[in-house]
């Protein structure tokens, strides 16, 4: 008898092979899925299967009969006695789950065999001679469990999961090709721009030492015209880079019109000393009267404190809020003041209570403009994912804190001029109400440039522009 196997994606597909090389009435073995996702069947011919039959001797049958025992007259076995027998020993083997062809109708068994042509499916698998006495009758033989429903939802998952683990190597492996087409193209952008406009290319490197990031430089440069060089495109530059950082004039400047607004931002920026900063010139300017300070700052020890101690010499009052509904209550027994400014608590940027904060500002039932402090001794990375936290409805500007502190301005003039904010004040101190100034932009360009020329491991050489660029380039854009 010869077993043989048949592979397909699909039972359909592995039963289909069966048929055409055993023929319709082959027996099934086996059935069972393979690493790959496929499927193997195991199946043998009908005719070694009817072959074999005959050969064995049935177990009621001596194998050495009497010498003067009268030889037995054969019984002739019904026709359909084979098909019967591959049959029933078919049932013995789990069938496969996916059927070939609509079952046919069922008929009824044929009668019995006589226990000649009875054959245990036993016999098929191991070729052992039983010599225990005849039974009285064949047993009809039962057919064998099907395959459990949890090994085949295992079966399922665990090719599930590998396929999933697959996906996710496909994905990765996209990713870094990507990335290092995006590396190549930035290289050879920046050797075309220096062979066809070495202008654009000097200008390129100059800002991008000075701190500004390589989306901004990049949109600037394009329009930079083909006749400016050196020192003349640099002052085009400087033109352009002021043009475009919007800073406060005098019709939003919030100690004149008054209102409410809110300092937020990372921990560590100098938000509760900026309210200081802004109340103290605010009761300079309209008196103690018609300015009042709100903080939610509860998490830190001695954070309300310190602002009750710069309200207590101011003269202002000081509240404290704990949720949406206290602070509701104080901004409407604070309708009569002119210019309400309200000190939040410090969460890093990634914190899920931003969001929080901003939906408690948004249903007060009154206009809250939110200032978001920036630090500029912060990295340019930084900076653009606290922008990107932040925003949302009701952000007015920004405030640039701690550029005394801060050796290049130009990351955070980067991240204003890109999100187009509107800068409103600029902070270099400790000192109440000293250290805040009004924004100016030619003022705060400049510093930025100026940073170019200082010496410093961080800058880069002319020959490592194409490196540093292909690396920055897939980071902002």
């Amino acid at each position: 008898m010869v077993v043989r196997k048949f592979y397909g994606k699909t039972t359909r597909d592995a039963l289909r092979q069966v048929r055409e090389e055993l023929g319709a009435d082959a027996l099934i073995l086996s059935n069972r899925p393979t690493l790959g996702g496929g499927v193997e069947i195991m199946a043998v011919a009908d005719a070694d299967v009817s072959a074999l039959a005959t050969t064995l001797t049935p177990p009621s049958q001596p194998k050495h009969p009497p010498r003067n025992a009268p030889t037995p007259t054969p019984v002739p076995a019904p026709a359909a006695a084979g098909g019967s027998m591959n049959r029933a020993i078919a049932r013995t083997y789990a069938m496969p789950v996916e059927p070939l062809e609509a079952p046919a109708v069922p008929t009824p068994p044929p009668p019995p065999p006589q226990p000649k042509a009875s054959v245990e499916p036993k016999p098929f698998l191991a070729h052992v001679q039983d010599n225990s006495p005849p039974p009285k009758a064949a047993p009809q033989p039962q057919p064998a469990p099907a395959r459990p429903a949890a090994n085949l939802a295992s079966s399922n998952d665990a090719e599930r999961e590998q396929m999933a683990q697959e996906l996710k190597q496909i994905g990765d492996e996209i990713k870094q090709l990507r990335s290092l087409l995006q590396s190549q193209l930035a290289g050879f952008a920046w050797s075309d721009m220096e062979q066809r406009t070495p202008n654009r290319a000097e200008l390129f490197r100059h800002l991008l030492t000075a701190g500004f990031s390589s989306t901004l430089i990049r949109q600037l440069t394009q329009k930079l015209p083909p006749q400016y060089e050196g020192d003349v495109a640099q002052k085009w530059a400087r033109s352009a880079l002021i043009h475009n950082l919007k800073c406060m004039d005098p019709q939003h400047d919030p100690i004149e019109r008054g209102g409410i607004y809110a300092l937020v931002g990372p921990t560590g920026v100098g938000k509760t000393t900026t309210v200081a900063k802004l109340a103290a010139r605010a009761t300079m300017r309209h008196g103690a009267q018609n300015v009042a300070l709100i903080t939610t700052d509860t998490y830190r020890i001695g954070a309300q404190d310190q602002l009750r101690i710069y309200g207590k010499i101011l003269g202002v009052p000081v509240f404290s809020v704990q949720n949406e509904g206290d602070l509701q209550l104080t901004l409407a027994d604070l309708a009569q003041r002119r210019i309400v400014l309200i000190d939040t608590v410090g969460m890093g940027q990634r914190d899920a209570r931003v969001q929080a904060q901003l939906d408690m500002f948004n249903q007060t039932g009154r206009p809250v403009e939110r200032l978001l402090l920036l630090a500029a001794n912060a990295d340019g990375h930084t900076l653009e994912d606290v922008v990107r936290h932040y925003r949302g409805d009701g952000l007015a500007g920004a405030i640039l804190s701690k550029i005394d502190e801060a050796l290049m301005l130009g990351p955070g003039l980067d991240v204003v001029i890109r999100h187009r904010l509107r800068l409103f004040y600029v902070t270099n101190g400790q000192r109440v109400p000293e250290d805040i100034h009004a924004a100016h932009a030619e003022l705060l360009i400049d510093r930025a440039l100026r940073a170019a020329q200082l010496a410093s491991p961080f800058n880069p050489e002319s020959d490592e522009m194409a490196m540093l660029n292909a690396a920055q380039s897939g980071w902002l854009s």
